[in-house]
């Protein structure tokens, strides 16, 4: 499962707090935690948390992460 944005150390936990709580938008919690900025590998599962509320995700296949990136946060 993937949690975590690996080269800012992130989680998404946190990402969906920051988006619930302080109501911030996909591209100020890039800003704010510099997650999508390295590798970006975790940019559809950070996008998938914004849309689904989940935290944890499978390994998406490349179909996925496609589809993945195509909904809205």
């Amino acid at each position: 499962m993937v949690d975590r944005c690996v080269c800012s150390g992130v989680t998404f936990a946190e990402v969906l707090r920051l988006h619930r709580e302080e109501g911030l938008s996909y591209a100020q919690i890039r800003e704010r935690t510099d997650v999508c900025r390295g590798c970006s590998l975790c940019r559809p599962y950070v996008r998938l948390t914004l849309s689904t509320g989940r935290v944890s995700h499978p390994v998406l296949t490349e179909r996925e992460a496609a589809e993945a990136m195509r909904a809205p946060c």
